[in-house]
């Protein structure tokens, strides 16, 4: 299990078998409830496959903004789908 660097701390990634257990509904609300900027960068980034270079031209912001709020939004989750299986399992 890989963690996450941020300023709160390491958190863990959640183990891709885990996340899978969890219903598509509540994966998507918790993608939902993201800050509008992480959310867009996280799903350009990790949905649809945009590059750093590519998210920053579209958004109006630098490499290492699209960067950090990918970080963030990677970090949010993982500790709302740890918190998640914490409660399910």
């Amino acid at each position: 299990m890989e963690s996450i660097d941020g300023d709160t701390g390491d958190i863990p990634e959640p183990d891709v078998q885990d996340v899978r257990t969890i219903p598509r509904d509540v994966l998507m609300e918790m993608i939902a409830r993201l800050p509008d900027s992480r959310r867009m960068v996280f799903n350009m980034y990790c949905i649809d496959g945009i590059p750093h270079k590519e998210i920053a031209r579209m958004m109006g912001i630098t490499e290492g903004a699209s960067t950090s709020m990918l970080t963030k939004a990677k970090k949010t989750l993982a500790a709302e789908i740890n918190d998640y299986l914490r409660k399910h399992q």
